[in-house]
């Protein structure tokens, strides 16, 4: 999908995986891809990963194999976003450090590809 081209943090190895993530959740949304991931990515923005609608980071024990293949990257996007925003980010849930990356880093992933998209 060309719209996965137009994100701000394509040059991580981690946006791959995003993306077929994303590939395998907008299959249940009505229309074409391009309509499927706005619809997607509009449902995220409402209830995040805490919503369980992300099957990959439902479980503590999943998240924790996500972050370990994927520290740096991730580490990588926190900091991107903490230096963009000029503050740390707080885990305001007090989730385990791994639970609460994977949902920042997929959430802002998600948030980027919809501003550079659809607005």
């Amino acid at each position: 999908m060309k719209a996965f081209k137009q994100s701000a943090y394509s040059q991580y190895r981690v946006s791959d995986t995003f993306n077929k993530i994303i590939r395998r959740n907008i299959s249940s949304y009505n229309g074409k891809p391009k309509a499927q991931l706005k619809a997607f990515l509009l449902d995220l923005q409402k209830g995040g990963c805490i919503s369980g609608m992300i099957s990959e980071f439902i479980y503590h024990a999943d998240c924790k194999a996500f972050y370990i293949e994927y520290i740096d990257d991730l580490e990588g996007i926190r900091s991107e976003l903490e230096e963009a925003i000029g503050e740390p980010i707080g885990n305001r849930f007090q989730n385990p450090h791994y639970t609460f990356m994977c949902w920042l880093c997929f959430e802002e992933y998600c948030f980027n590809l919809y501003t550079r998209v659809f607005e």
